[in-house]
């Protein structure tokens, strides 16, 4: 499982990071007695939103092989706004077992989410898929956003995806490429026009660190390539910053 981070570089990443959907892109894996913290962002560049951050901060524990938990909370920075706390949260993290047949190892995320100024909270499920192709990688997340409001127009069920495809470059490096974006909502699934971004990312990770554990970074700069991703901005960057350490 990709996720983690270690306070201080946190702190200094939140300092400045965050955007649209800085959500990370989760392998289904779970290991027992690990811990993990994690901090990753999202700042959109160009375009109407420029400047436009969101950072999410996680936390969490593997008790067993298949169950992992955590806590979260979220800061956004819109343009001309003050940065701002926005929500906190508690997640689970699943894994299922591979599919038979097709060597598709798959897993579950749910997410609670309160919003903290005066809005509903929201409940975020989605599927992991995991499969290997020789020395290449692939990631696929399928997600689903509800939102617990009786407002008119605020409570349809929200789509989306999120995908990765990598290969060990070099030891503890990977390179590969990231996508993600919206399929619409319950009302308008696939039909609506939606946001999509492509790009290139790269990982490394260091193992030998004067204290237990590792540490993990990883960026991405993707690119619009869809009309309302275009009209959002020129691209975005997005950035993990994980510490790990198994008990």
């Amino acid at each position: 499982m990709r996720k983690t981070m270690m306070t201080a570089a946190a702190v200094a990443a939140l300092g400045w990071a965050g955007a649209a959907s800085a959500h990370s892109i989760y392998a289904p894996y779970v290991e027992q007695g690990v811990f993990e913290a994690e901090v990753n962002g999202e700042r959109l560049v160009g375009g109407d939103e420029d400047g436009a951050s969101e950072a999410l901060l996680e936390l969490g524990y593997g008790f067993t092989d298949r169950l992992h938990l955590g806590v979260m909370a979220e800061v956004e920075d819109e343009p001309g706004e003050e940065r701002q706390a926005e929500a906190v949260g508690l997640e689970a993290i699943m894994y299922l077992g591979q599919i038979p047949g097709i060597g598709v190892d798959a897993g579950a995320y749910l997410e609670y989410e309160q919003r903290l100024h005066a809005e509903s909270g929201v409940v975020e499920a989605k599927l992991l898929l995991a499969r290997r192709f020789g020395p290449v990688e692939g990631i696929l997340n399928l997600i689903a956003e509800q939102p617990l409001t009786d407002k008119d127009g605020e409570g349809d069920m929200e789509f989306g995806y999120a995908a990765q495809a990598s290969v060990e470059a070099m030891d503890d490096v990977e390179l590969g490429v990231q996508a993600i974006g919206g399929l619409g909502s319950n009302r308008d699934f696939g039909a609506s026009a939606e946001e999509h971004w492509v790009g290139p990312m790269a990982e490394f990770e260091l193992e030998h660190l004067p204290m237990p554990g590792e540490l993990e970074f990883q960026a991405a700069y993707l690119l619009p390539v869809s009309d309302a991703a275009e009209e959002a901005a020129d691209g975005q960057f997005r950035f993990v910053i994980e510490y790990e350490r198994k008990f």
